[in-house]
């Protein structure tokens, strides 16, 4: 799952070294790096996309506020990147400011079960220390790539765990303030937590349950096991592409619709697990957007059925 995890768009906004100089000069103290065309596909796990106008990495949490109120002063475009892996970016790039939140990186453990957790926290280093700790309730996710604030603002799940459902409450900015919401406050759904795009998650607390520490490695192992096993998918590539339907298995309703191990340019939809497109090497962004617009057009006029995208766009004309 994706790791970016909040788009923000504010118009009529300044470019090039205009927008670098007046940022810097509104962020003085900012401890963080300052990059100009920073390239997405390094980025991103599809390793696409054109570079981003600017490119922020905020030390700590002072930082990304700090950047926030500089951001909105300005009125520029922002996207809070996770770990980029659920996110196409066009190969035009991105014509703003990108925060990457890696440096929120904190695991704080607390009393009956609890820790708090920071948004750049990778959630396979999570469950790891999950695991050692004797903290259950994560472990059917392992293998799944990301970051927190990503896996929290798209409810990540698989089998019979969705990270929602483990939450206390979320600290979030939007550069002006900050602000809590416990669990009975978020609309979280399949694939969805209902946050407004201008809200950043800057940490969380989970409830967790005490299980022997033995007991979950044992569990972790089993899950990364079958998840090599199901989706042995090589390649670059960004996990699931399509939402499943109510009802219904994304990569069933392509596979019967004919587009498994199909290609355009140098995109292909994988023949171990056909809701996986990979990047072959040297793939473009378009030649990706081609392949998802083809799926979806073959599963539309094969079973009737609209497939919905679990990753992102950034960049694009028509971001829907």
């Amino acid at each position: 799952m994706s790791i970016s995890y909040a788009i923000g768009w504010l118009k009529n906004f300044v470019c090039g070294d205009d927008m670098k100089q007046l940022l810097e000069n509104l962020i003085q103290g900012f401890q963080g790096e300052f990059l100009r065309q920073e390239p997405m596909s390094a980025h991103t796990s599809w390793q696409l996309g054109g570079p981003a106008e600017i490119f922020l990495i905020p030390q700590n949490r002072e930082d990304l506020q700090l950047a926030l109120r500089g951001i909105h002063q300005l009125r520029l475009p922002w996207l809070v990147l996770g770990n980029g892996s659920n996110l196409l970016v066009s190969d035009q790039g991105f014509h703003g400011v990108v925060l990457q939140l890696k440096n929120l990186s904190r695991i704080d453990l607390l009393p009956g079960g609890k820790l708090e957790v920071e948004a750049g926290v990778q959630l396979g280093d999570l469950i790891r220390r999950c695991c050692q700790q004797g903290l259950g309730g994560l472990e059917e996710l392992s293998g799944i790539p990301g970051s927190i604030g990503g896996a929290l603002l798209m409810n990540a799940g698989a089998l019979n765990t969705e990270i929602g459902n483990l939450v206390n409450q979320i600290s979030l900015t939007d550069g002006l303030g900050e602000w809590v919401l416990r669990r009975e406050q978020i609309d979280f759904s399949y694939r969805f937590s209902g946050f407004d795009q201008k809200d950043v998650i800057q940490s969380a607390i989970l409830k967790l349950e005490e299980v022997d520490p033995v007991e979950l490695e044992t569990r972790r192992q089993l899950v990364l096991t079958r998840r090599r096993q199901v989706q042995k998918v090589t390649g670059a590539h960004a996990g699931s592409v399509f939402k499943n339907p109510s009802g219904e298995s994304a990569w069933k309703l392509i596979e019967q619709a004919g587009m498994r191990g199909q290609q355009r340019g140098r995109a292909l939809v994988s023949p171990e697990h056909c809701n996986h497109i990979v990047n072959l090497g040297g793939a473009s962004a378009e030649d990706v957007m081609t392949l998802i617009k083809a799926v979806q057009q073959a599963v539309f006029l094969n079973a009737g059925q609209q497939l919905e995208l679990e990753v992102r766009m950034v960049g694009w004309e028509d971001e829907g």
